[in-house]
C-alpha cells in the first residue's frame, strides 16, 4: 500500500490540470506577470518565480503590500491570481503581491520536480526526493530575499501555500519554520507522505513547543479518496485537540470536492482566513450600487 501512495502522490502532478503543459503555454498568468530564473546551488535544480502585482502597485509608489507565496504555480497561480481579485473587487481583502513557486522550459517535468523538492523524505524510485529540508532553506534564503529586493513587500505580512504534496510541504513549513511566514494554507495536504512522517514531525514539535505562533488553514474535499482524505482528517484533529497558543486554526472541508476541485474554494477560504487581519472593512459594493438606485 506504501507504493500505491508514492505512486499516487507522483500521479497528483500529472491529471491536476492537463492543460499546464500543453506546448504552445508554459504558464497561464495574468498580464504582466513577472518572471525571475534563478539556480540553487543546494538542489542541483533550476527554478521560475512568477510575481504578479497589485493593480495599484504602479501608482501608489509608496505602499508596501503583503504577499503569498505559493507551490506549483504553473496550474495555481492563474486560479489564486483570479480568487484574490474578486476578493478585491467584493472589498474583502486589500492587495497583495502573489509569487508563484515553479520550474523553467515548457517541458518541465514538473510531477518529477514537485516530488524531489517538497517530500520529507526520500521516496523510492524518485531520485533527488526528500529535499523538503533543502528546499524550504532556499525559499528562506534566496526566494524571499529576491522578492523583498525587488519588490515593495511588507514582510510582516507575509503567507505560503499549496495544494496535495504542496499542501503538505506547507504543514511541513508551519512545523520546521513557523516564524518565517506566520500565515499558512494546506489544501488537501498529502498528510500520507513519507509513510505519516507529518505525524511524527507534529507529535515532535509538540513536545518541545506548546506554541504554533501562526494562523493555519486546512481543508479536503469531501468527495476525495477515503484512503487520501481520512489521513487528512485524523491530522485536523489531532491539531485541534493539541490546543497550540497563539494558533489561529480552521479546519475546513468542501462539500462535493473532490482532488482537484478542493483547490477553487480551498483558496478562497484560505484567502480570507490567513489574512483574516488584512480585511478592508468596506461594505459590498453592490450594497452603493443599490443605494444610488433607491436614491433615484
Amino acid at each position: 500500500m506504501k507504493i500505491n501512495f508514492y505512486f499516487l502522490l507522483f500521479s497528483l502532478g500529472l491529471f491536476i490540470s492537463p492543460n499546464a503543459s500543453a506546448a504552445s503555454e508554459h504558464f497561464f498568468v495574468a498580464p504582466g506577470t513577472q518572471f525571475h530564473q534563478l539556480h540553487s546551488e543546494e538542489t542541483g535544480r533550476d527554478y521560475e518565480l512568477l510575481v504578479t502585482l497589485p493593480g495599484s502597485y504602479q501608482t501608489d509608489k509608496k505602499r508596501q503590500y503583503p504577499v503569498i507565496f505559493l507551490t506549483d504555480a504553473q496550474w495555481d497561480m492563474a486560479l489564486v491570481t483570479n480568487i484574490l481579485g474578486k476578493l478585491n473587487y467584493d472589498n474583502h481583502l486589500h492587495e497583495m503581491i502573489i509569487v508563484g513557486i515553479s520550474y523553467p522550459g515548457k517541458d518541465a517535468d514538473y510531477g518529477q520536480l514537485r516530488l524531489q523538492d517538497m517530500s520529507p523524505v526520500p521516496i523510492p524510485g524518485v531520485a533527488g526526493s526528500g529535499s523538503a529540508e533543502q528546499f524550504l532553506n532556499l525559499i528562506e534564503h534566496q526566494f524571499i530575499p529576491l522578492i523583498e529586493k525587488n519588490y515593495r513587500v511588507d514582510s510582516s505580512i507575509r503567507a505560503f501555500g499549496g495544494v496535495s504534496l504542496g499542501g503538505a510541504f506547507s504543514l511541513y513549513a508551519a512545523l520546521k519554520k513557523p516564524e518565517l511566514f506566520q500565515r499558512y494554507i494546506a489544501i488537501s495536504p498529502g498528510v500520507i507522505v513519507g509513510d505519516g512522517y507529518l505525524f511524527e514531525l507534529e507529535k515532535s514539535f509538540s513536545q518541545t513547543s506548546k506554541s504554533l505562533p501562526v494562523r493555519l488553514f486546512t481543508t479536503y474535499g469531501e468527495d476525495e479518496y477515503p484512503l487520501f482524505k481520512d489521513p487528512i482528517i485524523r491530522f485536523q484533529k489531532i491539531l485541534e485537540k493539541r490546543r497550540y497558543a497563539d494558533l489561529s486554526l480552521r479546519n475546513h472541508s468542501v462539500e462535493e470536492g473532490r482532488h482537484g476541485s478542493v483547490a477553487v474554494e480551498g483558496w478562497m477560504h484560505g484567502l480570507l482566513w490567513v489574512f483574516k487581519d488584512q480585511r478592508t472593512g468596506k461594505e459590498d459594493p453592490l450594497k452603493a450600487m443599490f443605494d444610488a438606485m433607491d436614491n433615484e
